[in-house]
């Protein structure tokens, strides 16, 4: 079964090296695995050569954001597992093949996610490993005030699954949080007891920009409600959740 790994970029000069590296990085597993990259806002011309040839790319000649972009690769990609990663990260060797693998010895199971390394540490391991079922992983997110508690690019999900939540929420940040809190709110999953995506810590992360702070909150709160809504529309319609 093939793995569509959704990239979007805006083709900075300063990412365009760790694209290719995270590209390479896609190779290191046994499955069969597409790579979309989607270009935001930037001619499609500028794809570095050695990469042209080796995956799917579509390109908006305007800006239009990482949720627009991810959106827009997840209907052109052709595998029956979608997964997401950032211009700038990196996965570990074999993590499709570990959550593929995960996915198929556990019968019910339409995600896995597992855990995140980056430059100076490891996950905290918030969520722990094992079965999860519909609704867990909000379940493991007191409120939107608390730590995630896994990491969204991690997430490995069944194609239809992603398409039935909605894809990636319509936000300017957080959008992966969003996405995250419908999947594992609609189907049981995984979280596997690996470390399987790599975040590079760098001055040009959106997390360093001094205005992500401004609307991280109001965004993670979207994200909460979210899981919260569909949780009570599968359990009781009449059922209201108040946000902490």
């Amino acid at each position: 079964m093939t793995v569509s790994v959704i990239t979007p970029t805006r083709l900075l000069p300063d990412r365009v090296g760790m694209l290719v590296e995270l590209n390479q990085s896609l190779s290191r597993n046994r499955c069969p695995v597409e790579h979309v990259i989607v270009v935001d806002g930037n001619p499609e011309a500028t794809i570095p050569a050695e990469l042209a040839g080796r995956a799917t790319i579509i390109s908006s000649p305007r800006p239009i954001g990482q949720a627009a972009a991810r959106n827009l690769g997840l209907v052109v990609a052709k595998g029956d597992w979608i997964t997401s990663a950032d211009d700038d990260d990196w996965l570990h060797p074999h993590s499709l093949d570990h959550r593929l693998e995960a996915i198929h010895s556990q019968p019910g199971a339409l995600w896995a996610a597992g855990y995140c390394t980056d430059d100076d540490s490891v996950d905290p391991e918030i969520m722990p490993a094992g079965f999860c079922l519909a609704g867990a992983i909000w379940q493991a997110w007191p409120s939107p005030h608390h730590p995630i508690p896994l990491g969204p690019t991690t997430l490995l999900v069944q194609a239809n699954l992603l398409k039935r939540a909605g894809g990636w929420m319509g936000l300017p940040q957080g959008e992966d949080i969003g996405m995250m809190m419908a999947v594992t709110s609609l189907a049981p999953g995984l979280v596997i007891d690996a470390y399987v995506y790599h975040i590079r810590l760098h001055g040009g992360q959106m997390t360093k920009t001094s205005w992500f702070d401004d609307l991280e909150l109001l965004a993670r709160r979207c994200a909460w409600e979210r899981g919260a809504s569909i949780l009570c529309q599968m359990q009781s319609p009449r059922l209201l959740v108040t946000t902490p």
